[in-house]
């Protein structure tokens, strides 16, 4: 599926979602009727630095607008600096299931896998 961008021009590498990220999101979205799609920023602390947040809304006044493979994604333009490049994906396995963001970016990255430092 082609992505779209609207407000604040979005250039494709921005963020980009896996196929399974993608399937999760939707169905998570299922369950929140009045929410447009995912939002993913970055927020200042995190044992790294700044970390990552993910969630469930509607897009704001000068938001980048990223859509794949039926989702949306919003990042605002502040958080697209730190954010050029990531991919989000979904993992499933022994250990356990959850969204894994993979930003190119990112110099240093805390255990946890949701802070990180550029």
């Amino acid at each position: 599926m082609a992505e779209t961008t609207t407000s604040t021009e979005a250039p494709a590498s921005i963020v980009s979602l896996t196929e399974s990220a993608a399937g999760e999101v939707r169905r998570l979205l299922t369950e929140e009727p009045d929410k447009e799609g995912l939002r993913l920023e970055i927020r200042g602390g995190g044992c790294s630095g700044m970390s990552y947040g993910l969630s469930f809304d509607k897009q704001q006044e000068k938001d980048h607008v990223i859509e794949q493979h039926g989702v949306k994604v919003f990042v605002d333009p502040k958080s697209a600096i730190y954010l050029k490049g990531t991919m989000l994906d979904f993992e499933q396995g022994l250990e356990g299931k959850g969204f894994v963001i993979k930003n190119p970016q990112s110099k240093s990255n805390c255990g946890c896998g949701q802070s990180f430092s550029v």
